[in-house]
């Protein structure tokens, strides 16, 4: 996961200057907004603005503490992500990071972090002027169109809850892989359990206990006691009661599906024999907050240590990596790291939410300042033409239109690890394809399907007869039609022959490669919907 490039100088000179620049545009001084620190917080405060601010930040060797950028924060009305972004700090690289470092456990993700004032490419529909075919390249159907911000294209209110499913949680497998990013609707679960339906629920439920997180199906019993159910009787019965022991984030109505991991997950000794569910946390101090979640996360000490070592690679950045002694002090003391390379650090390892984190701190969010600073000063790249401010309304009944109702919400959050999914940096809209007008999939996983991601340099198609069909990896054909066909499929005695998986009855059909079919390239993601 490469970190998001940067525009503009990140020198320490530049930095004091853009403070400056930043503090006079609110018509401050470093020694007015020095005393008023003072005056709110005492000099003796982990809040207090020295007064050689400028100085030390040119030295080099000095960046604000976490309190001290708050405080800037609520003295000038800007934003704490902004400050963030002007000392160097990207807060989006949590949630990347989050949904890139491998994990044992399922955990939710960080989607808050998404700066609603990034400018982005975005689409728009190309004339067609004929029916879509049920599989068609996304380029046919869309191209990109002038930059928005992220503000007029998706809405802000962060509705969905989205998790990342991890190796140990296999209740829901082959329906559900590791590593797959799942969106969840928090409207469902108060439905359900109004109803108390005593069955097994046909639907997949986020579902948190004193263990960690699972995506599982339930069975709900007298009053609010559900017991997560998994496909193959692999995990321990557990009768968890609600609120108390267990809580449920939401039923899962889409996922996002990695395909070129072949890791299968694994059902972990802790949650395959019997165990005795705890309560639920109500309130703890920051050091009670990570041992919990790490030890949720069957992380030892030194793992997560280990992991802090990627992120320093990945963000090109020594001070991200954190030792094994001082995350065991920041569990057993209680006392929360200055440095806010180190903030990020266990955000990410951790799967903890910014938020949380900051509250557990004492750092109020709510207190900060609200506003959001000029381009100019985060080195936004701004668009070469004139643009339409404040959010698009979906009008007309394109196929754009018609997507972006039906996804209800644009996960933006996705934009920068693309890479994650395909397993390549280069990601086009080439790389695309349609497949909601398929009604009779040749593959289960195509099943409710809206699109798939192509990687088109792996044309070799394979087929492995000792595999099971989730093993069996996915093929875009182009027909001598025109048309195409997503599937399983191998060359075979100089012939191409596709493979159903349908629950439907199809004959396997053979195709003269390179003259009656053409491989156009494996699919190695896919969206689909559970319901």
């Amino acid at each position: 996961m490469p970190s998001r490039p940067r525009e503009g100088s990140s020198t320490s000179s530049a930095v004091a200057e853009k403070v400056q620049s930043i503090l006079a545009s609110r018509g401050l001084t470093l020694y007015r907004a020095s005393q008023q620190s003072i005056a709110r917080y005492g000099r003796t405060s982990p809040y207090f603005l020295p007064h050689n601010l400028y100085y030390d930040l040119r030295k080099g060797s000095f960046r604000p503490s976490v309190h001290q950028i708050f405080a800037l924060s609520r003295i000038s009305g800007y934003r704490v992500a902004d400050w963030l972004r002007v000392f160097g700090f990207d807060l989006e690289d949590i949630t990347r990071l989050q949904i890139q470092l491998p994990s044992k456990r399922t955990l939710v993700l960080d989607t808050s972090l998404t700066d609603s004032n990034e400018w982005i490419p975005w689409l728009r529909n190309r004339p067609i002027g004929e029916p879509i075919p049920s599989i068609t390249p996304l380029a046919r159907l869309l191209e990109l169109g002038p930059r928005r911000q992220i503000a007029s294209v998706s809405q802000p209110d962060q509705h969905f809850i989205y998790a990342k499913v991890g190796v140990d949680d296999a209740f829901a497998f082959p329906d559900l892989k590791p590593g797959s990013i799942v969106r969840v609707n928090p409207d469902v679960t108060a439905d359900l359990v109004a109803r108390q339906n005593r069955g097994i629920s046909d639907r997949l439920f986020l579902i948190e206990h004193s263990k960690g997180f699972c995506c599982c199906r339930i069975r709900i019993l007298d009053g609010s006691v559900i017991v997560p159910f998994d496909n193959g009787l692999s995990y321990a019965q557990i009768e968890l009661h609600c609120p108390q022991e267990a809580r449920l984030w939401g039923a899962l109505d889409l996922e996002f599906r990695p395909l070129l991991s072949g890791e299968e997950p694994t059902v972990p000794k802790d949650l395959a024999r019997h165990w005795k569910p705890q309560l639920l946390p109500a309130q703890e101090d920051f050091g009670q907050l990570l041992k919990r979640t790490r030890t949720r996360m069957t992380l030892s000490i030194r793992e997560a240590a280990a992991m802090s070592h990627i992120i320093a690679e990945v963000l090109k950045d020594d001070r991200y990596t954190t030792s094994p002694s001082s995350l065991s002090d920041y569990e057993i003391s209680n006392t929360p790291p200055r440095d806010f390379h180190k903030v990020i650090t266990l955000c990410s390892i951790y799967g903890l939410q910014f938020r949380t984190v900051m509250e557990r701190m004492g750092v109020d969010l709510d207190d900060a300042g609200a506003e959001s600073m000029l381009d100019r000063f985060l080195f936004r790249a701004e668009p070469t033409v004139a643009v339409t401010h404040g959010r698009a309304e979906i009008i007309g009944s394109g196929f754009l239109e018609k997507v972006l109702e039906d996804c209800q919400e644009v996960p933006l959050f996705l934009r920068d690890s693309l890479g994650y999914f395909s397993g390549s940096t280069r990601v086009s809209l080439d790389d695309f394809f349609w497949v909601g007008g398929d009604d009779d999939p040749l593959h289960p996983y195509l099943a409710k399907a809206s699109f798939v991601m192509v990687n088109r340099r792996r044309k070799k198609p394979l087929h492995f007869a000792s595999k099971r069909w989730w093993e069996q990896p996915l093929y875009i054909i182009l027909m001598r039609d025109g048309s195409y066909v997503a599937c399983c499929c191998a060359v075979e005695s100089g012939l191409l022959v596709i493979h159903p998986y349908s629950p439907d009855f199809h004959r396997s059909a053979q195709f003269r490669l390179h003259q009656d079919a053409e491989v156009v390239g494996q699919i190695v993601a896919i969206v689909r919907r559970f319901s």
